[in-house]
């Protein structure tokens, strides 16, 4: 039989062979990335000198709960989610939910059946959460969506600095005539990017909001936003921000099946920077959130959560990706 070598494991991990003999002499892991691959790697060749405690390792099941709405964000969300906990011993379950009148009894029958909770569920209220974690006291829980007085820990983006990086975009471009197509104003998220780009342009003299519309983050909204801007007689160049990218897609396509030349007679961005940005035509500027950085920090907060009486909120920063739209 081959004696396997500490040096194929690390070739085939990518790191160093001290850093395979630092981790296989541990005596508790921190289930980073890099221990979990050397394990991964060291069990599938073979290594005969692996601690017992590294061959008996379990897959801790945390099951990522929402309702899957239109477009790419929660399939982009949670294929972040997905690669991240690639080569660790953590593995999540995407459940959409199927009882929207009584939401809360099924997300605590689910939770109680894995190791941990991810819930992205923005319509969720204070009074929910705190049914959810009654619940499933015995279970650690995380969610995604801010609430103004988070009652479990929330990891979410920080949405406020997300619109108020666009509208800083827009001024050091020159762009002063400006335009928002809002989000959803029931979901705070939705309001802080609001309240980002909004508070920069006032703090402006320069700048002028010249037209707004009151959008739900879906297909038709970013149709029925470019009517109503049209509508409006407002003079072209302007600069419009739509707080989610489908509808900026939407929007996009209608003015460009209208013969309307973007980036030359409007600007336009979006906020998520789902694939599709990418792809459009022209290629749509975006807030860019990073999934897997979120990921990331579930995965640590669940390592060390104890379901605390008073939730805890960490922001994860956004980045401008700029493209064509405004250039």
């Amino acid at each position: 039989m081959k004696k396997i070598k500490l040096q194929e494991i690390a070739d085939e991990v990518g790191v160093s062979v001290a850093t395979v003999s630092r981790v296989l002499s541990k005596t508790k892991l921190r289930n980073t990335k890099t221990e979990m691959a050397v394990i991964s790697v060291a069990k599938k060749l073979g290594y005969p000198y692996l601690p017992a405690k590294f061959q008996d390792i379990k897959l801790k099941n945390i099951v990522f709960i929402t309702q899957l709405e239109e477009g790419e964000f929660y399939l982009s969300l949670f294929k972040g989610f997905h690669e991240t906990s690639i080569e660790t011993n953590y593995r999540f379950t995407l459940v959409s939910l199927k009882n929207k009148k009584q939401p809360i009894s099924e997300i605590i029958s689910i939770i109680n059946t894995y190791d941990a909770g991810c819930i992205f569920l923005p319509s969720l209220n204070e009074e929910d959460y705190l049914q959810i974690k009654k619940g499933c006291y015995r279970v650690p829980i995380v969610s995604l969506a801010p609430i103004p007085t988070p009652t479990i820990d929330t990891i979410t983006f920080d949405s406020y600095s997300g619109g108020n990086i666009m509208a800083k975009h827009f001024y050091e471009s020159r762009f002063n005539d400006v335009g928002i197509i809002f989000g959803k104003s029931n979901l705070a998220e939705a309001n802080n990017r609001k309240n980002g780009f909004l508070d920069y342009i006032n703090s402006k003299n320069s700048m002028r909001l010249l037209w707004q519309y009151d959008g739900d983050y879906g297909t038709n909204s970013g149709k029925k936003a470019f009517h109503d801007f049209m509508d409006s007689g407002i003079k072209k160049p302007i600069a419009i921000f739509s707080c989610n990218d489908t509808m900026a897609l939407a929007f996009l396509r209608e003015a460009i099946s209208s013969g309307i030349n973007i980036p030359r007679d409007l600007k336009l961005a979006g906020y998520d920077d789902i694939p599709m940005c990418k792809n459009a035509f022209p290629p749509l500027t975006s807030i860019t959130t990073n999934y897997r950085d979120i990921a990331r920090q579930v995965i640590s907060y669940l390592e060390q959560k104890s379901n605390d009486l008073k939730g805890h909120l960490y922001l994860v920063p956004v980045s401008l990706t700029e493209r064509k739209s405004t250039r």
